[in-house]
Order: structure tokens, then C-alpha cells, then sequence
């Protein structure tokens, strides 16, 4: 009997939450799922078309195509940029140099800047004779028409993301490095081992968790970019920015069920990359 209470308190405790999942997150993505099976414009009467907005995403639909090569591209060098630059910051500031509050916060203020707001900056910073061709010119090195040029415009909206978000996974990154133990170092130090031996035999395994938790956040939040590319680009120029989320913003006011159909396969493949990860790092840590 007492058993069977603390069973039905249990439930109770997290009925709030269950509900709010489900609400929030289960139905919508049901709902989703169930639109994308159908022909609908938001204006008029759905009609069933079964796995057509599927197939025709996948084989028909030249631009669908090259939002999902723009978003892996994107998201290749976003999640390298910022792993390589977070991790390499947070070595720095876990130091004790004199200085280092302020570095830390000059770090994180891109992070309080709204992502519209860092988009419209930037736009003009890479206009022909903005800051950021100025600032070329005093070494030397001719500017681009960097928003407007297809070769170069997904790099400088790469550039701008890495820039925005790179001091939360610094963050992150700084307390994982707090957790490895000093003796550990003073140890390595006594047998010799250089900095980079240390690095690469002690740091690097010991932050193999933080690792994966920063990766997995940056491959979701690469997967699902938006504001920035909306604001400086909205997809150009010639689809030359345009990401899966951008897609399917632009199609969800002529199509619902092939937006929806987009939505469905962004989160199989975000899904199925996680759990490859998931994998890989499970393998790694039995070895």
C-alpha cells in the first residue's frame, strides 16, 4: 500500500512536466508529422497525398537539395570553428593572468546581443566599404562584396555565427578543464611530459564528456540556424545561404505540407547524427 503511494506521489511530481512535454514538443511534432502527409496551403481544405511532399523534397526539388548541402557545409565549419576556438579560449581564461575578468567578459558579450541584432550589425560591418574591407585595406588585402558574392557570402555568415556563440561553449568548455585535477598535471610534469603531451594524453581524454555535450549542442543549434542568415541574407544571393530552416520558412506560406515534410527530415537527420555520435563516443570510451 505505502509502495503504491509513493507510486502515485511520483506521478504526480512530474505530471506538470509530462504534460508540458507533451504539449510543447510531443504533439506539435505528431501534428507535424500527420500535415506533412497532406497538400495544404493554410487557406483552403487539406487534401492526403501520402509520402508525395517526400518524394518530392528528395528527388524533385532543386532547391531542397541545396539547402541541405548549404546547412551541412554550414554546419561542418560552425561546429569545427567553434570547437577549435572554445576550446583553445577556455585554456586561456582558466589561467590566472592578470586581466582575465575582463577578457571573460568581453567574451561573453556577443552572447546577450540578440542574434537579429548581431545579423544587422555585421551586415553593415561587411558592406563594400564597411569596417571589415577598412580594416583589409590597412594590410593590404583587397575587400569582397561579402554578403553579395555567393562564394563568399556563407563563410562570412559562418564567421558571424562562431563569433556570436563561441563564449557559451568557452564556458563550458572552462568548467570541464576545472574538473581534471591539478595533481594529475604536477604528475605528468614530474615524468617530463611537455605541455603538449599534457595536452594531448591528459586534457583531451579527461574533457572527452564536455567534448561531446559541446558537439552534440552545436551540431542541434547548426542544424537549426535561422536569424543570422534571414537578417544578412535571407538566403542569397542565389540560394547561395539558404538552410533548411530557411526552406522551410519560405515554403510554410505556400506549402504547409512540404514545410512540415522538411521539418520532418531535418529532425531524422539531426536525430540519426546524434545517436551516431552517441555511438562513436561509446565505442571510443570501451576502448
Amino acid at each position: 500500500m505505502l509502495e503504491r503511494k509513493q507510486n502515485l506521489l511520483g506521478w504526480l511530481l512530474v505530471l506538470p512536466a509530462v504534460i508540458i512535454l507533451g504539449g510543447f514538443f510531443i504533439y506539435p511534432m505528431v501534428y507535424s508529422l500527420i500535415v506533412s502527409l497532406f497538400k495544404w496551403d493554410l487557406l483552403g481544405s487539406k487534401t492526403f497525398i501520402g509520402l508525395d511532399n517526400y518524394s518530392f523534397l528528395l528527388f524533385k526539388d532543386v532547391v531542397f537539395k541545396k539547402s541541405l548541402i548549404n546547412t551541412l557545409y554550414f554546419s561542418i565549419f560552425y561546429i569545427i570553428g567553434s570547437l577549435l576556438l572554445s576550446l583553445g579560449t577556455a585554456m586561456i581564461v582558466q589561467q590566472q593572468l592578470k586581466g582575465i575578468r575582463t577578457i571573460r567578459t568581453i567574451l561573453m558579450t556577443p552572447l546577450v546581443i540578440p542574434m537579429a541584432i548581431t545579423g544587422i550589425i555585421w551586415s553593415l560591418l561587411y558592406e563594400p566599404y564597411g569596417f571589415v574591407n577598412a580594416l583589409l585595406d590597412i594590410f593590404g588585402v583587397q575587400g569582397k562584396e561579402w554578403l553579395f558574392n555567393s562564394k563568399y557570402a556563407m563563410p562570412a555568415v559562418i564567421l558571424v555565427s562562431i563569433w556570436q556563440s563561441f563564449g557559451l561553449y568557452t564556458i563550458i568548455f572552462v568548467t570541464g578543464l576545472q574538473q581534471i585535477p591539478n595533481n594529475l598535471y604536477e604528475s605528468m610534469s614530474i615524468d617530463g611530459a611537455g605541455k603538449w603531451k599534457m595536452f594531448q594524453h591528459l586534457t583531451l581524454p579527461m574533457l572527452k564528456p564536455t567534448t561531446f555535450f559541446v558537439t552534440t549542442l552545436l551540431l542541434i543549434n547548426s542544424f537549426k540556424v535561422f536569424d543570422q542568415i534571414w537578417v544578412m541574407t535571407q538566403g542569397g544571393p542565389g540560394n547561395s545561404t539558404i538552410t533548411l530552416v530557411v526552406y522551410m520558412y519560405q515554403k510554410v506560406f505556400s506549402s504547409v505540407g512540404l514545410a512540415t515534410a522538411a521539418s520532418s527530415i531535418l529532425f531524422i537527420i539531426v536525430l540519426c547524427l546524434v545517436f551516431i555520435q552517441y555511438y562513436l563516443m561509446g565505442r571510443e570510451d570501451k576502448h
